[in-house]
């Protein structure tokens, strides 16, 4: 790029600002007698006449998104104009500092500023929404906060206006992963919706201090976005997390229609009869008085549990005994009294009558046998084998031999070590930089060849983790290509979708995102049939219908299930209608069956189902 200039057309350069794809300068306009900031195109050294053409055409589409709005919530674009060859345009001049600079330096925002930043955004964006304008990169780094409290949205650079011709081809996806919408993610055509997605993100970094979706690659960032659901953050009410979830959700349709409609369920989450009280725990000390312990024995007590002499007196009254508990019968004590005299009397005259039946301590010695008793000598020692030095030697001999083993070993166990260490870390950072050259969505692969070098990666996988991420990795690749080959529509092109779907659904079989897929590509087949093609219109259809109830039964979002649900039997009821006209009134009917169990009841898809199925049973009664 050339030295900075001293003026571009009227305007005076004071100094460069900001430099991305761009230049940002700081002017001023004597004209105007006011101070602007001024962009410049930069193109980069080496681009081919068409690439520069590309650039020059989406820098005045920026400059025509942003000059026809009007608000007090955008940045106004003053002039577009080009001199000496170089393409600038003059914009106002805003003091303060971005979001992302606030987010980076200080964290979470306070609820009340973050409600109001939303506010002002959403302001904004629907007056650029009302004029036919998509912003299509709403984040952090695009919104001003001026000093004055006031915010502005920036950098209309990638918009999408609706009532001009789109530069974006199909599938090309433009914008900063972390703040698209799903269906910006894949490439398909956007509208206010989208923006409000970006706006649910910006509005939950702000709150949480976090992304709502992340990932350490854009593959595991899109994949996120595409099918995780964000968590709940413990500072965000319930109220307000219904409606940050709703902005969030993967269907468009779910989502809060319009800018106006977001600001109004804001406003009633935000009212102090939503926000439930805070509660402040009380911790009441808690007291223990010492209480006398019950039935204690006192010191110098004789043990009730120590073995009694044969011939001794019965136990004292104050002896253990489960009778003398307090509350216990007298007459169940004297009783009890009684029976230990008896037994002691039993023991004493057994013990007369055998006196072996005494402990040995007891026994008289008369009671042992007659005659000496005999003395055992040991046999002599053997004599040695080895004398007390040889053992010595031997020993020191074997130890001396084991350390130098195990020392020799050890060398050969940490060479062996570095050089495979070595080795797999030249594989794994081979690898790991061919994965990252695979999953970035600007990769200079073809998609046939990223599916290609993706599967040769995933035979090598060491670790079943490592396996599920690349397996996931490969089934976005599948869908992407899949994507690409249902919107040419026609039969082949919908064939080939058909298999790198079911090849995404093989990968990833716990996304509900690919049997959704399909169910759309086999309706989408059926309408490419004849008209009169009934059969096969009607198995296309049944396969619809089978795949939307798979996905439904994969989902754990309760709206996705119904939404899924529905689809299940809107196919399974157009089925019915072909077998009829088929003339196969069997299957007609198993269709129409399925479409009953699958459809909502009370809803008007539903009823018409019902009343279709009564009509069929009516005729096939008569």
């Amino acid at each position: 790029m050339s030295s900075p200039p001293t003026t571009l057309g009227q305007f005076q350069i004071i100094r460069e600002i900001a430099r991305s794809n761009d230049i940002v300068y700081e002017a001023y306009d004597p004209l105007m007698n006011r101070r602007v900031a001024v962009k410049e195109l930069s193109v980069p050294a080496g681009t081919t006449l068409p690439q520069q053409e590309d650039r020059i055409r989406r820098f005045k589409r920026e400059a025509e998104a942003a000059g026809t709005l009007n608000h007090a919530n955008i940045m106004t674009v003053y002039s577009f104009a080009e001199d000496a060859g170089r393409t600038f345009m003059a914009m106002e001049y805003l003091d303060g500092c971005t979001l992302r600079n606030e987010l980076d330096t200080k964290g979470a925002v306070p609820l009340e500023r973050a409600i109001d930043i939303a506010n002002q955004l959403l302001e904004g964006l629907g007056h650029a929404h009302s004029k036919g304008v998509i912003h299509r990169d709403i984040k952090p780094d695009n919104i001003q906060l001026l000093s004055t409290g006031a915010v502005k949205i920036t950098d209309f650079g990638i918009a999408r206006l609706t009532f001009q011709p789109n530069l974006t081809m199909d599938g090309q996806v433009f914008g900063t992963p972390s703040y698209m919408s799903p269906e910006q993610v894949v490439g398909k055509e956007i509208d206010a919706r989208s923006d409000l997605f970006s706006v649910g993100v910006v509005l939950y970094e702000m709150l949480a201090g976090s992304k709502p979706f992340t990932g350490d690659s854009v593959v595991a960032i899109t994949y996120a976005i595409m099918n995780k659901a964000p968590e709940q953050p413990p500072n965000i009410a319930p109220g307000m997390w219904q409606v940050l979830a709703r902005m969030l959700d993967k269907t468009p349709h779910l989502r809060y229609g319009t800018a106006l409609d977001v600001i109004h369920a804001l406003r009633d989450a935000t009212r102090p009869s939503a926000i439930p009280p805070q509660i402040h725990a009380t911790h009441s000390s808690m007291h223990m008085t010492a209480q006398p312990m019950a039935n204690m024995t006192p010191y110098g007590t004789p043990n009730p549990m120590a073995p009694q002499p044969i011939g001794s007196a019965p136990p004292p009254v104050y002896q253990f005994n489960p009778y003398m508990q307090p509350g216990a019968n007298p007459s169940q004590v004297y009783q009890n009294q009684m029976m230990q005299t008896q037994m002691q009397a039993q023991l004493q005259a057994q013990a007369q009558m055998h006196p072996q039946m005494q402990p040995y301590y007891q026994q008289s010695p008369t009671m042992m046998p007659p005659g000496p008793i005999p003395v055992y000598y040991p046999p002599p020692p053997r004599t040695p084998l080895l004398k007390p030095d040889q053992i010595i030697f031997m020993k020191r001999m074997g130890a001396a031999v084991l350390i130098l083993g195990s020392i020799f070993a050890l060398v050969i166990v940490i060479i062996n070590a570095i050089v495979s260490t070595k080795n797999n870390v030249d594989a794994e950072h081979h690898d790991n930089q061919l994965q990252s050259d695979i999953t970035q969505p600007n990769s200079n692969f073809t998609i046939d060849e990223r599916i290609t070098e993706q599967q040769a990666l995933l035979s090598k996988a060491q670790t079943q983790l490592k396996r599920d991420s690349m397996q996931q990795n490969l089934a976005v690749l599948y869908e992407t290509r899949g994507l690409a080959a249902a919107s040419q529509s026609s039969l082949d092109s919908l064939l080939h979708a058909e298999h790198d779907f079911e090849e995404a659904a093989k990968n990833d079989p716990a996304n509900p995102a690919y049997p959704s897929d399909l169910g759309k590509l086999f309706a989408q087949q059926a309408e490419v049939r004849g008209a009169t093609d009934y059969a096969s219109r009607a198995d296309l259809l049944q396969k619809s219908g089978a795949n939307w109830k798979l996905a439904a039964d994969l989902t754990k979002d309760p709206r996705r299930r119904t939404s899924f649900m529905e689809a299940s039997a809107d196919a399974f009821y157009k089925a019915a209608s072909n077998f009829a006209s088929a003339g196969d009134r069997r299957e007609a009917r198993r269709a129409l069956e399925q479409a009953k169990l699958n459809a909502t009841p009370g809803t008007e898809l539903a009823n018409q189902i019902d009343a279709t199925y009564n009509q069929f049973e009516a005729v096939a009664g008569g």
